[in-house]
């Protein structure tokens, strides 16, 4: 009987290990079904502005002093990529469109801006620019592009992105990457639109999320990703083994007491 329960215990414990490693790999990889092949992902979002976002606008000529004119002031002497190196910099020195999506620029005036993609902002800059310079080159910039991203990563957060435009992939890159506990197949974007917030379940496992709305990131965007059910089990596999080795220490003093 004693050597039954000895045999039983083993190969519980085996068990218990042989299940704990079982498919680990698998579940810690990304777009596991995709061979050697072309896939066109999903076009890029059109993003549109509205009130509070932060934008950079600067206009170049070949002449500093001209330029300086028509760009924010509070640049001083400093170069722009120490300015822009941080997110209090860009609200200081970026311009922020009202609640009628409006921004002031100097010389240039008042431009609505609300409703227009980035590049159709910089045409509209560029338009009025032309009225007082003919070599005046605009460069705007959207500065306010940040996606919030929660759960099993390694670092959450709001993170800003400087790039035109963001992957999910990117995204989670920003965050860190995903936790070994991350459920990779169930993961939750949240996303701000004119009728409400939509939601999309995309699973990082399955090439088709190239093809999903869901790729591409827009600004205010919340990526949240929930932990898989085998995480609390994984969390307590320390407990687990002491207990067992206690279970296992006391059969065998058992059966030396019984011999």
């Amino acid at each position: 009987m004693n050597r039954f329960l000895k045999s039983g215990l083993l190969f519980t414990i085996v068990t218990i290990i042989a299940l704990s490693s079982c498919n680990r790999r698998a579940q810690l990889l990304y777009v596991n079904n995709i061979s050697n092949e072309n896939l066109k992902t999903q076009s890029i979002p059109q993003y549109l502005l509205k009130p509070g976002d932060v934008l950079y606008i600067q206009i170049i000529t070949q002449d500093p002093n001209v330029s300086n004119l028509f760009n924010n002031r509070g640049f001083g002497n400093y170069p722009q990529s120490t300015i822009f190196s941080n997110e209090t910099s860009n609200y200081l020195y970026g311009y922020s469109l009202n609640d009628s999506g409006k921004v002031q620029l100097p010389v240039l005036g008042t431009l609505k801006l609300s409703g227009l993609t980035t590049s159709q902002c910089r045409d509209t800059v560029q338009k009025r620019t032309g009225k007082y310079l003919n070599d005046g080159i605009a460069v705007v910039k959207l500065l306010s592009f940040k996606v919030t991203i929660l759960g099993e990563v390694k670092n959450p957060g709001v993170k800003t992105n400087l790039k035109d435009n963001l992957t999910i992939f990117e995204g989670l890159g920003l965050a860190g990457d995903l936790t070994d506990y991350a459920e990779r197949t169930n993961v939750l974007l949240m996303r701000q639109t004119p009728d409400g917030v939509k939601s999309f379940h995309v699973n990082l496992q399955d090439k088709n999320i190239l093809f999903s709305e869901a790729y591409y990131l827009v600004p205010n965007d919340i990526l949240v990703v929930e932990p898989r059910k085998g995480k609390l089990l994984s969390m307590n596999s320390p407990n687990i083994a002491i207990y067992l080795s206690i279970v296992s220490t006391t059969i065998l003093l058992l059966n030396y007491l019984l011999k």
